[in-house]
């Protein structure tokens, strides 16, 4: 089968964020297929930024036959920066669909919303089916998280654009069973729906070595690490964490480390450093590869989100990174993931509106070490059993595989 595969925020283990598509389209690769990815270059995904005057590049990672769009990303960017490279970068993957070679599927894996433009505009123009991967409901999430009121002109537009690209798509993919609830809710057909978890690659936890160096230079030996990785935005709610570190300022055996970037991170920083917490750390992003390292010397894993008043659908992939790691988690929302970590028995929930209940949740899995133990050791059997990338991408190829074998019927613009 050949795949055309479209992620603007694509990356490998030499980059800083989830690796999902480079690990579901290395195994493609070695059961076989061929798969074309188009992408952009986002800020922590390693992949080296273009002259301005060149619009692509080739290359070839693994097998994988890659095409970079040269647009440029960055959680740093303002709002209308971001909207500008949502839009130039869907200009330039129509344009670099119609130059690959001709596919069997084409598919496209938000976010953002606009990857879905290319890849209808891909499928429908080379005739062949397409399907759609949804990693957040958007711009619903933003509504319901009170970012925007609903009533703004482009959001007005993106939401005609989900509706036309939900209702386009052969096959609707969802990362989360919250979100195939949400759109059944919505009127969507459910035979059309499917959810394939991110999960993680397992083949980086085998055989992990301690980063005792990122220990010893960040100050933290003989503590008890409580960590969090991923963005640093508004969405995030990142401040509950500071806060709880304030509650633990008494417990010097505690820290808390915070790595990823975002646009939040200096005021966060600021904010830490004015309250004189010294037992909070935020460090730089760091390879996909070298974070299991890093993770084998701490001790328990923050799954974190600001509080909306309401669950929250999604399910991250750092709870997966946690349970192949065999780290307790401690989760501040309601909703899918918590449910997977109370029926897998790998973690607690936090109040999310009392940071000082995370402080008291750290506290008790850092004196318990027997009982963080054990929910460390369930969570790693279910990983091992279940989210498994190798398994991920089997089940999405069977997708594939049989949206090729269905004829597409497509709709007229």
């Amino acid at each position: 089968m050949n795949l055309i595969y479209i992620h603007q925020h694509f990356m490998t283990n030499a980059g800083a964020g989830g690796t999902r598509s480079y690990d579901v389209a290395k195994y493609m690769v070695q059961a076989g297929h061929r798969v074309h990815m188009i992408c952009g270059i986002y800020d922590i995904s390693g992949l080296a930024r273009m002259p301005w005057y060149r619009l692509f590049r080739r290359e070839r990672i693994d097998g994988i036959d890659l095409t970079v769009c040269n647009v440029y990303y960055s959680n740093k960017l303002g709002a209308a920066k971001r909207m500008w490279s949502f839009f130039w970068f869907a200009f330039l993957a129509t344009w670099a669909v119609l130059r690959s070679p001709r596919p069997d599927v084409v598919f496209a894996t938000s976010t953002p919303l606009t990857v879905g433009i290319p890849g209808y505009l891909g499928a429908r123009l080379r005739r062949k089916p397409f399907v759609f991967e949804v990693r957040d409901i958007w711009p619903e999430s933003l509504i319901r998280s009170g970012w925007v009121t609903g009533k703004e002109l482009y959001i007005r537009m993106m939401e005609r654009l989900e509706v036309f690209l939900y209702n386009r798509a052969k096959r609707i993919l969802l990362v989360s069973p919250g979100f195939e609830t949400r759109l059944i809710e919505r009127g969507f057909p459910a035979e059309k729906l499917k959810t394939i978890l991110l999960g993680a690659e397992g083949d980086l936890f085998r055989q992990v070595t301690p980063d005792t160096q990122f220990i010893e230079t960040q100050g933290l030996a003989g503590k008890t690490i409580a960590i969090y990785t991923g963005a640093h935005g508004k969405a995030n709610g990142l401040d509950y964490i500071v806060e709880a570190a304030q509650h633990s300022r008494d417990r010097q055996d505690i820290a808390y480390v915070l790595i990823g970037e975002g646009m939040e991170k200096t005021r966060l920083k600021e904010l830490a450093k004015d309250k004189g917490l010294t037992n909070i750390v935020f460090a730089d992003p760091v390879p996909k590869e070298r974070l299991p390292g890093i993770l084998a010397v701490c001790h328990i894993g923050l799954m974190i989100l600001k509080d909306i008043g309401e669950p929250r659908p999604v399910t991250p992939n750092k709870i997966f990174d946690y349970m192949f790691m065999g780290m307790p988690a401690v989760v501040n929302f309601e909703g899918p993931t918590i449910e997977m970590v109370r029926a897998e028995g790998c973690g607690v929930l936090a109040d999310p509106k009392d940071p000082a209940d995370l402080a008291a949740k750290v506290q008790s899995l850092a004196d318990d070490r027997a009982w963080a133990h054990e929910l460390g050791e369930r969570g790693k059997k279910a990983a091992w059993q279940k989210y498994d990338r190798r398994m991920i991408a089997g089940e999405l190829m069977a997708v594939f595989e049989a949206a090729a074998r269905s004829p597409e019927r497509v709709a007229e613009f």
